[in-house]
């Protein structure tokens, strides 16, 4: 098999598999159904995925890498002068917005899928409260606000937003970014 044909074969198995777990759950879907919405043979299946386990842990693993990156923004916050800092996490989410949004079916599985799910939402967010505590240490963070509750906020926020609004088009990633910006950086009440 060319080399070429082999990674598109495998792309489409991965597509047809992200679609397929959203829609129908990890648990319902079949091997089956999988190379059928693929337009493949099982055995083009096993080729490239010893089993659904293993389409499901590559899936998951391409996106927490990607993921990652985002729950690492914080480190660079120190290191612009405090009038660039909301800028800079306001394009972060904004970003951020952009990556989850771009790819609703692996957010899907990636974020509601189970053990799964909550060890992916458990590392951005100790990653999250971890830079949170480096900047309070920098004194750009409040000391009195708690790293690990405003993390967890961050992240429940974020997830609420990308479904009820970016999803359907309600709001922009634009929008939404720079809402959850305002939010997080200076709260809802007028300054007196």
């Amino acid at each position: 098999m060319a080399a070429g044909k082999g990674e598109e074969s495998k792309k489409k198995l991965l597509k047809a598999a992200e679609k397929l777990f959203a829609e129908k759950g990890f648990q319902s879907t079949k091997v089956s159904e999988i190379v059928a919405h693929a337009g493949l043979t099982q055995a083009a299946f096993y080729l490239y995925f010893a089993s659904k386990e293993e389409i499901l842990q590559h899936l998951l693993s391409e996106f927490e890498q990607q993921l990652g990156n985002f729950g690492d923004a914080g480190k660079k916050a120190g290191d612009f002068y405090p009038d660039r800092v909301q800028p800079f996490v306001k394009d972060q989410f904004v970003q951020l917005f952009s990556f989850l949004g771009k790819n609703p079916s692996l957010t899907k599985i990636a974020l509601h899928h189970g053990k799964h799910g909550d060890r992916i939402r458990e590392k951005i967010v100790a990653q999250i409260a971890g830079n949170m505590k480096e900047n309070q240490n920098k004194g750009i963070v409040k000391k009195e606000i708690d790293p690990q509750i405003a993390s967890e906020a961050i992240v429940a926020v974020t997830e609420r937003l990308i479904d009820r609004y970016l999803w359907n088009g309600e709001k922009t990633k634009e929008e939404l970014g720079a809402q959850a910006a305002q939010i997080f950086l200076h709260g809802i009440l007028n300054e007196s």
